[in-house]
């Protein structure tokens, strides 16, 4: 029966779209042939037939699908010639961001395709985000060890599209040899498409994969295509085959028998919405449920918020949701809140009222008072406010980023002393150096006979010694006892200090003793989030592996000099390992492309949606020592600062 009713959504439905996309295509490449060039007319030529291989030269082998093995003419050795494999595909190399072409040296292949699809793809961590995207687009050599046929670079482009980086998902895609004949590309294409608005090139993709026609997805695509077309009888006809085969799919069939009445038609829920959905609500003009922001998918997230279908509170929660992911500019999620009505009750109060009830429309209604204000300490209380509650909220590094302008237009001036520690805080964390040192220089100058601002530029000489800021050049560790005294009374400051001893430790930069001793008998046992117990193992060993491996090589490259007083290599070798077994002993090693790709992997595992802002110390200076390993400082040294300045540090 079920057969029957599928030939029968071929034959009626199907068949006729593929036949008129074929003769387009077909009248459309002639038609470009004969454009280009004429045609010219000439004799017939004889074919000769192919000559056997002359003796004395071996015909090859072909090995697979893939190579051709070398032939030898005389003495010239001919190497065999190879198709590429889509899964070594990618858009950056080691010299423009990538990890290079060995970045999975020394890791089986099973375990990357069991792990890489677990990746934390809404990740708010601007450094995390930077790190999954650049291992995805990384043009590298295929894995050895047992596979279960897996395709790679489908699972890198299915990440970066949950990721919602559009952009990198048609890159990848345009670089990869055969997508076109790869059915989960072109689903992941295709899907793409809908999510960018860009239907017309999604219903050619679904045209062009007609003869997959018993796949509930394209039968779905097909349907709106049609009705896309005006083609309401065709679609009505194939949903009620569709219907008759088994699939319920009410909400969706719905929306597409809309289209031919013309009614948009009223979504009673709509709980993780799929980028076709999306597409067909958003050209039936459904109004989008509340249920549709369940999701935490941030590509979806992105289409949530540029729908116009969706209602304002919904777009802008979607949209912070999206920008704090990096799937949505920074600029659209402040020209949304630039479109907020608010009472006049809100604009008389607009502190008050964003300090009462918080959420994204009273940032929207602090972003829209630190316009309209044209005092700078206005606009510093406004900047202020906002900050201190994205901090609240955990949104604290995107408040910088939608405040920035406003926040770059405040001039330091000592009226404003008390605002210049958060200037300093925002400016740096999203690399505004420039204008971060009029207010250092103003919290400096003061700090000289003003006893509050020589507190407040104490509390903040550690946050600028870890951005690595020549203004901490004559700042170490040692001076960290002071930073205590200043801030041991406020509260979670065992906490904090717990948290950011443990990030110079891990960043090569050792806390004394007697710093750590202060904490000693401050707190108690705590339940933390940790990762999968394997996973971390694994993360810990192959530091440690790869740790040993550097400083081994760099220590065999100067037993030349060093070694006169050792009787043989072995010895002089013994003497130092010792030295060096521990994974933290790695302030001097170099970068090496063993295990980088898993180290960044497992790291990024371990820190999970939460990101480094949430990340319980151990573990967290655990992986910024895995990244240290690697070669990844600056990167280890910035992620070091998003989770301080999370905190409140």
């Amino acid at each position: 029966m079920h057969d029957s009713l599928n030939k029968n959504f071929y034959h009626n439905f199907l068949a006729p779209v593929a036949i008129v996309l074929c003769c387009i295509i077909n009248y459309n490449a002639a038609a470009q042939q004969q454009k280009q060039s004429p045609i010219l007319l000439s004799p017939p030529k004889k074919l000769a037939p192919l000559s056997e291989p002359r003796v004395g030269v071996d015909k090859g082998k072909i090995v697979g699908t893939s190579e051709v093995s070398t032939t030898q003419i005389g003495g010239v050795k001919i190497d065999n010639l190879q198709t590429i494999d889509p899964d070594t595909a990618g858009t950056l190399t080691k010299e423009n961001g990538g990890f290079g072409a060995d970045m999975w040296l020394g890791t089986n292949r099973d375990i990357i395709e069991e792990l890489l699809p677990q990746l934390p793809v809404n990740a708010t961590s601007y450094i995390m985000r930077d790190l999954m995207r650049r291992m995805l687009l990384s043009i590298a050599r295929v894995p050895k060890g047992e596979t279960k046929k897996a395709s790679l670079v489908a699972i890198r482009i299915k990440l970066l599209a949950a990721m919602g980086d559009l952009v990198s998902v048609n890159t990848l895609l345009n670089a990869t040899p055969g997508r076109k004949s790869n059915p989960e590309l072109v689903r992941i294409e295709t899907e793409t498409r809908f999510l960018a608005n860009d239907n017309a090139r999604a219903c050619a993709l679904a045209g062009a994969d007609i003869r997959d026609q018993t796949n509930p997805f394209w039968q779905k695509v097909f349907l709106f295509c049609q009705a896309l077309a005006g083609n309401h009888e065709r679609a009505s006809l194939g949903i009620s085959i569709m219907r008759e085969t088994g699939s319920n799919d009410e909400i969706f069939f719905s929306m597409i028998e809309s289209l031919g009445t013309g009614v948009p038609p009223v979504l009673e829920g709509l709980p993780n919405p799929n980028p076709l959905s999306l597409a067909v609500a958003r050209v039936a003009k459904a109004k989008l449920p509340t249920d549709v922001i369940s999701t935490n998918h941030p590509g979806i997230l992105r289409t949530i918020a540029i729908s116009p279908n969706a209602p304002v509170e919904i777009r802008l929660d979607a949209a912070e949701r999206a920008e704090a992911a990096g799937a949505l500019p920074v600029d659209s999620l402040r020209q949304l809140y630039s479109i907020v009505s608010f009472t006049g009750n809100d604009l008389a109060n607009p502190l008050s009222r964003a300090e009462a009830d918080g959420g994204p429309k009273m940032r929207a209604l602090l972003y829209h008072t630190s316009l309209t204000q044209t005092i700078p300490t206005a606009q510093a209380e406004v900047v202020a406010r906002a900050l201190t509650l994205g901090r609240d909220e955990g949104r604290y590094i995107s408040v910088v980023r939608v405040f920035l302008p406003v926040l770059k237009s405040i001039p330091p001036s000592p009226e404003l002393l008390w605002f210049a520690p958060e200037a300093v805080r925002g400016l740096l964390l999203v690399g505004e150096k420039v204008t971060a040192d009029a207010w250092f220089s103003l919290l400096k100058s003061n700090s000289l006979f003003n006893k509050d601002a020589e507190k407040e530029l104490i509390k903040l000489m550690p946050i600028i010694r870890l951005l690595g800021s020549s203004e901490a050049s004559d700042w170490s560790t040692a001076k960290l006892l002071n930073w205590w005294d200043v801030i041991k009374e406020r509260k979670d400051a065992s906490k904090d200090a717990a948290l950011l001893y443990s990030l110079f430790d891990s960043l090569g930069e050792p806390v004394p003793e007697i710093a750590w001793n202060k904490l000693m008998f401050r707190g108690h046992r705590r339940e933390i989030t940790m990762p999968n117990v394997a996973q971390w193992l694994r993360l810990v060993n192959v530091t440690k592996e790869v740790s040993i491996k550097i400083s081994t090589d760099n220590l065999k490259s100067s037993i030349s000099e060093r070694s006169n007083s050792f009787s043989t290599e072995n010895e002089y070798l013994d003497a130092n390992l010792s030295q060096i077994s521990s994974s933290s002993d790695i302030s001097n090693i170099t970068k090496s492309n063993y295990h980088i790709g898993e180290i960044v992997m497992l790291g990024l595992l371990a820190l999970g949606e939460d990101g480094p802002a949430k990340a319980d110390p151990l573990l967290l200076s655990q992986v910024l020592l895995s990244l240290r390993a690697s070669g990844f400082e600056n990167e280890a040294r910035s992620m070091a600062v998003e989770a301080a300045l999370a905190a409140g540090l």
